[in-house]
């Protein structure tokens, strides 16, 4: 007999919830009201559970899980599967271990459906937004092969690259943000509450201000305006609204132009060829198809322009043309990755010259970096010093013209 959960009042002020058994909704409504009770709301069980389920998942497919998060995910399941426990006693320890709220929802998932019949690859695939096509990819390869436990274990070592290779970014642009933040904080404070309290005192002097203090004078009373900041906001806010409406174009206006400062291509050569090749080579041994490899390898890149050259990959190949040859014909191929490919397709070991040249690239991609770090960080603080260093100028020179003058 089904269950129903209801909400009902009991008198002009009390509500009553709980449930009760009954062959239907109408029957319900029935015993409700011989208990005295008017219903307020009265629904199956199990289609509420069913309801929160759905509203569950939903949430769970729409939230991200960080790098870190899966890393460590990726590196329990490779322990207790090494340690031949069983897939759904794994899952269920993993879904106990985890404190991520999203994970845990999605690991149960993957339990029910590998419960009812599915493969743990074909479990992963319903969720895209957590597993890559490479993770699923890897997974099943592992499944194939009787090796899930080490496929595991090269999938935590991708993600902790993956998250090690953001870490390093994101430190090496900590401090000279930090710098531009203060400075620009400062540079607020001395031109909105400092110069203007000094320009009645300049007034005062009566002669003809020099001209960087009068310049200093006219941005210090602009920026006093409340006009000015109202404006200020509302440009940020219709810029956001320019970015957010043309995302597509703006994202590739920006690596447009990352691939034309010198340095800054350097790296996104490096970091996104990097990525690449650690992907394509770790498809490779265990393995999967070249071609089918290189469709699940090339979306592993982020930038725009350069997943757009390495598209050009797969129809080289199909017509019999070795991958470094292809490779070759790409504007964003450098020579190290085209030779070391083709030695390594010389010697039968495809797949391990590109983790080599993914390792390579890394090392590479990390050094430049912390060079181009050490860089800003003096620039940065030029560059701040410089402009509070005019302002100061232009507030002293009125006095030493002053001094002068009286002596």
């Amino acid at each position: 007999m089904p269950t129903f959960s209801y909400v009902a009042k009991r008198g002009p002020e009390e509500i009553v919830e709980g449930q009760l058994e009954a062959d239907s909704r109408t029957t319900a409504l029935n015993q409700l009201t011989q208990l005295g009770y008017v219903p307020v709301r009265i629904v199956e069980a199990a289609a509420e559970a069913a309801a929160v389920g759905r509203r569950r998942s939903a949430a769970a497919r729409r939230a991200s899980v960080p790098w870190r998060t899966l890393h460590l995910f990726t590196r329990q399941f490779a322990s207790l599967t090494r340690s031949q426990i069983p897939l759904l006693r794994a899952l269920s320890i993993l879904q106990q271990q985890t404190s991520h709220a999203a994970l845990r929802t999605i690991v149960g998932q993957i339990a029910e459906d590998v419960r009812q019949g599915s493969t743990l690859s074909e479990a992963l695939a319903k969720h895209p937004r957590i597993f890559s096509p490479l993770y699923v990819s890897l997974t099943r390869a592992g499944e194939a092969g009787g090796m899930l436990d080490t496929v595991l274990d090269r999938l935590a070592a991708q993600a902790q690259q993956e998250s090690s290779m953001r870490a390093k970014i994101q430190g090496a642009m900590v401090y000279p943000c930090v710098v531009g933040v203060v400075g620009l904080i400062t540079v607020i404070v001395l031109m909105t509450f400092v110069v203007p309290r000094l320009d009645k005192l300049f007034t005062t002097l009566g002669s003809q201000l020099p001209l960087p203090t009068r310049l200093l004078l006219g941005v210090a009373g602009v920026m006093s305006q409340p006009w000015f900041w109202v404006g200020a906001l509302i440009l940020v806010v219709l810029l956001g609204g320019v970015v957010r409406l043309f995302t597509e174009p703006c994202a590739r206006a920006v690596d447009r132009l990352s691939l034309r400062l010198p340095g800054i291509k350097t790296v996104m050569q490096q970091l996104e060829l990097g990525r690449f090749a650690r992907a394509f080579g770790l498809l490779l041994e265990h393995g999967v198809p070249v071609l089918q490899a290189m469709d699940i390898a090339i979306p592993t890149v982020r930038h725009r322009l350069i997943r757009q050259e390495l598209l050009r990959l797969p129809k080289g190949v199909q017509q019999g043309t070795p991958v470094s040859a292809c490779m070759k014909e790409l504007s964003v191929a450098t020579p190290f990755i085209v030779n070391t490919l083709a030695v390594g397709e010389q010697g039968g070991r495809l797949s391990e010259a590109l983790v080599e040249v993914a390792n390579f690239y890394d090392e590479e991609t990390e050094r430049l970096l912390q060079t181009m770090a050490t860089l800003l960080e003096p620039l940065m603080i030029l560059a701040v010093g410089g402009v509070v260093g005019f302002i100061v100028a232009a507030v002293l020179l009125p006095i030493f013209q002053m001094s002068s003058a009286i002596r």
